[in-house]
Order: C-alpha cells, then sequence, then structure tokens
C-alpha cells in the first residue's frame, strides 16, 4: 500500500489548518490580496496541497476545500462514518465533472498600455504605491480656504420642469452640435488667464487635471501628465496626445472589449462617444430665452474667428484654493444655473456650517444655485427605455459600480468650481448597432457632496495627496520640469504613481518631433 494514499484516506476534514496558516502558504506573495481583483491576479496564485504540505505544479490537477463547500458535507455520530477529505472529493469530481469540462476562462479586456515609457535620462523623484496614497490624508491644523476670482462666459438657466417631460415612454433625441467649439479640453498653459495669474497663486491647473490626480487612487488605467516649475510657480499640464480628457465608459466592469478602433464598442470608439454625448447633453438642456448669469466677460478661449452660435455656452471660473502655503489657482466648468428649491436652501445653510472650507463667495443672486450637467450612457441594450429606467435612482446606484471613477471626476470637478448640484441624464442608442442617435430617457438630481458620499470620496486624502506631489517638487531648486505618471493597474503594494524629473529639453524636443 503506497503511504501517501493510506495518510490521504485518514486525513479528516477537522484536520484542515486555520485560515491564518492557510493564507500564508497559499499566498507566499503578500502583494495580492487573498481574493484577487481580477482574473490576471489569481494566475498568480500558488496552489498548496495540506497533505503532503508542498507546492502543487501548474501542471497537477488540485480541487480546493473552502469554508463553503465544506459546510455542505454530511455529519454523523462518531468517527466510524465519517468521510474523509478523498472521498468528498471523489464525490464531487462526479457531480462537477460536466462543470469542469465547460470552463471556459474569462476573456482579458484589451491590453492596455503605458501611455509613456520612462527613459534613462529621467530621474526618479517619487514612487507611491496606494497604500502609502490613501495615508497621505492632509493634517486637522490645515485649513481649506476657497475664493472666487473670475467668471466668464455665458451661463444660462436649466430648462424647468425636464424630469416631468423626459421618460422612457417619452424619450427625448439627444441634439447633435458638429458644428459647434467647445473649449473644455484646453489645457493649462494654453490658458492665457492663468499665464498673466502669477499674482494671484503659485500652482495653476484645471479642474479636469486635478481631478485626475485626487482620483488617482480609485483609477486602474494609466495617464501622465507634464509639471513645469518656473521659480516659485508650477504649471501642471497635460501632453498634446493625452487622453484624460476622453469620458471613460465601465472602466471598473471586467467586460471584455474590442480594441479595434473601426469597431464602434471598441474601448476608444465608446470613450469618443460618451465625451460628446456629455458634451451635446449640457448644450440641449439649456434655456436660452431666460436671462443669463452676470458674469465677468466673455468665453476666454473666443476670438474674432468664431459666431456666437458656433461657441459653447458655458461659465469658467477661476478660483483660488489656498492650503497651508499652496496658492492653487484653478480653471473650473459652470453648465448652468437652476433656481433653488427650499430643501436646497436648507441643506445649503446646513452645509455652509460644518464645511471645512471657508469660502467668499461673489454670488450677487441668492435664489439660485449652479448646476452641472452630465450623461451616462449605454451602448449595448436599451435597459434605460424599459420600466427599469422609470428608475432612475436605482440606474445610478447600479452604474456606480461599473462607473464608479467617472462619478468621482464628476463630483470632484463640481466640488472645485462650487457646484452646488449635478444633473446627471441617461441616454441610450436609439439603435444598439449604431453610435450616431441616441435617446435620452430621464434624469436624476444629486447635490455634489452626497456624490462623493456614496463614492467614498475622502477630500483631505485627495488633497493630502496632492500636497505631497507638491512638496516633492518644490524641493528641486530652480526651474525644473518633470513628469507625473500613472501606472498601470491598482493593487495595493504595486507602485501606482510615479513622479520623475526630466532634463530640459525633454518637452521641446517632444514638440519638434510631434
Amino acid at each position: 500500500m503506497n503511504p501517501n494514499e493510506d495518510v490521504e484516506d485518514n486525513f479528516l476534514l477537522e484536520n484542515l489548518p486555520g485560515a491564518d496558516e492557510m493564507l500564508s502558504k497559499t499566498l507566499p506573495n503578500k502583494d495580492i490580496m487573498f481574493y484577487p481583483f481580477s482574473q490576471n491576479q489569481s494566475l498568480f496564485l500558488k496552489a498548496f496541497d495540506f497533505i503532503s504540505q508542498k507546492n502543487i505544479n501548474e501542471t497537477e490537477d488540485f480541487i480546493s476545500i473552502d469554508t463553503k463547500s465544506t459546510s455542505n458535507i454530511p455529519k454523523t455520530k462518531g468517527n466510524k462514518n465519517k468521510k474523509t477529505l478523498s472521498q468528498y472529493n471523489t464525490n464531487q469530481n462526479k457531480k462537477n465533472t460536466n462543470k469542469l469540462n465547460t470552463f471556459t476562462p474569462q476573456l482579458p479586456r484589451f491590453k492596455i498600455n503605458q501611455t509613456i515609457n520612462p527613459e534613462v535620462s529621467w530621474k526618479i523623484i517619487a514612487d507611491f504605491n496606494k497604500l502609502i496614497l490613501e495615508k497621505l490624508v492632509l493634517s486637522s491644523d490645515i485649513k481649506i480656504k476657497v475664493e472666487d476670482k473670475l467668471m466668464l462666459g455665458e451661463i444660462y438657466q436649466l430648462q424647468e420642469d425636464l424630469d416631468e417631460k423626459v421618460s422612457p415612454m417619452n424619450p427625448l433625441p439627444l441634439n447633435k452640435y458638429e458644428h459647434m467649439k467647445f473649449f473644455g479640453n484646453v489645457t493649462t498653459l494654453e490658458d492665457e488667464i492663468i499665464k498673466t495669474g502669477s499674482n494671484k497663486g503659485n500652482i495653476f491647473i484645471t479642474d479636469k487635471i486635478l481631478s485626475v490626480i485626487m482620483t488617482c487612487v480609485y483609477s486602474s488605467h494609466p495617464w501622465h501628465l507634464k509639471i513645469t516649475k518656473l521659480g516659485d510657480n508650477i504649471y501642471i499640464d497635460k501632453m498634446d496626445n493625452s487622453e484624460i480628457d476622453l469620458v471613460t465608459v465601465n472602466e471598473s466592469d471586467n467586460t471584455p472589449y474590442d480594441d479595434d478602433d473601426r469597431n464602434i464598442n471598441s474601448y476608444r470608439s465608446l470613450a469618443i462617444e460618451a465625451t460628446l454625448i456629455n458634451e451635446f447633453i449640457k448644450e440641449q438642456m439649456l434655456d436660452f430665452e431666460s436671462e443669463k448669469f452676470e458674469d465677468d466677460g466673455p468665453n476666454p478661449f473666443v476670438d474674432e474667428n468664431y459666431k456666437n452660435d458656433n461657441i459653447e455656452h458655458l461659465g469658467y471660473r477661476y478660483r483660488l484654493w489656498t492650503i497651508d502655503d499652496m496658492k492653487i489657482l484653478v480653471r473650473c466648468q459652470i453648465h448652468s444655473f437652476s433656481p433653488i428649491d427650499e430643501e436646497s436652501e436648507s441643506r445649503k445653510n446646513s452645509e455652509s456650517e460644518e464645511e471645512e472650507e471657508e469660502e467668499e463667495e461673489k454670488e450677487e443672486k441668492s435664489n439660485f444655485e449652479f448646476t452641472n450637467v452630465y450623461a451616462m450612457n449605454e451602448y449595448d441594450k436599451n435597459v434605460y427605455l424599459s420600466k427599469e429606467g422609470n428608475l432612475t435612482g436605482a440606474l445610478l446606484k447600479k452604474e456606480l459600480l461599473n462607473n464608479h471613477l467617472k462619478l468621482t471626476k464628476w463630483g470632484v470637478c463640481s466640488y472645485l468650481g462650487g457646484v452646488s448640484k449635478i444633473k446627471i441624464g441617461f441616454v441610450t442608442r436609439k439603435n444598439v448597432k449604431e453610435n450616431n442617435e441616441h435617446l435620452i430617457t430621464g434624469f436624476y438630481d444629486i447635490h455634489t457632496n452626497d456624490l462623493l458620499k456614496i463614492t467614498n470620496f475622502n477630500k483631505n486624502i485627495a488633497w493630502g495627496i496632492f500636497k505631497e506631489i507638491i512638496d516633492h517638487i518644490r524641493r528641486t531648486k530652480g526651474d525644473a520640469y518633470f513628469i507625473l505618471m500613472k501606472t498601470l493597474g491598482s493593487t495595493t503594494a504595486k507602485s501606482m504613481l510615479k513622479l520623475y524629473k526630466v532634463p530640459e529639453d525633454y518637452f521641446k524636443n517632444l514638440d519638434e518631433e510631434e
């Protein structure tokens, strides 16, 4: 008789090791959690045979027993009739033969590459993993103050009774503004207001770029930013070929995508489609017959070449955030304003007493609130057109699972701009096989702070991360140039954010090559 078989036959289930021992032996690599986030991470798990006390090779067949499966084993009195581990495994193998034969691994998503590759001439300044980033909490002694400096553009009131007019049974076709010029992607150093704002701040950035940094712990996709330090001033910019302005689709979902851009359902095609939908819907929701908000001047990016009918209608609010010795001038977008109701008024009063930020608002009217308009869009089915589409709150909760990062960014941008409320439209394709016609099936209103709460966004951690990056940059004497790179993946111990110092002529040579 084989001694190993004798040991196995007499191995009783209650002799299995404890959870801690199983965890330590099953997972020697502490960088990976016991329950992997994805199919790819599960490939790194090592199997351990607790009977022979050795690792199982990849070519060997094995079955792991967990708490749930062992709880199904019938219990009998006495040791005589107890089932051994081998007997139980044999029975389970017979029952699950068909399941094992038909198992197919989850298809991987399209291959994602780093947006930029570090060069030999780059010098690493800082390297953060997720665990470190989540501990960078802003000190409670540091107060956050914000002050409005300038409001430019044209801000109109939202159309009234939109929620009553639009429903899955009565959808509203989404208008296309293909000949309209949108300036939301104008980067930091292309903004003349920011260039001449050195007397107002020492750090300059846009709301979209800042939101990318403040939500980096939620992102699994790579990106990189360009940072220029001139004297005491720091300009945080995006590269010319950057796609951080694209609205992502189902980034948190594990659904596989086609990486062929000729396919309307490829990841990039869906991102472009979602970006256009978000530009169009905020224009369509405006009431141009209503009174405009009185601002300080026209759109800062419009010149004589553009006609009034061909430019976007929104406001650009320049706000100075003071955090310790950082004076951050942020250009924010304001999409519209709407009359304030009694509930919003009471919320505004209560939040102003509890809010840590000391805001010096310049709003002359007290009977309105700024509102940003965004759109959730579906592409592969028409759930929004079904009865389920009437429950917009339930739809938002469902979308939160697959689009957590996108919703968090919208909340952060609205928070930075001092926008009180967010109106989210639900948009679906008229025909799932075409991406050129869309229907609006409903809306859901949510206060900015409420959206940030349900996404578990922590303002103190977000500002702490930003301050840590700025502190590393400031330690470099004189003028300098940097690349802030978000790496691929989002595991706890793996490097997530890297700050490199690059040669002075790097960006100049890059522009010449392009």
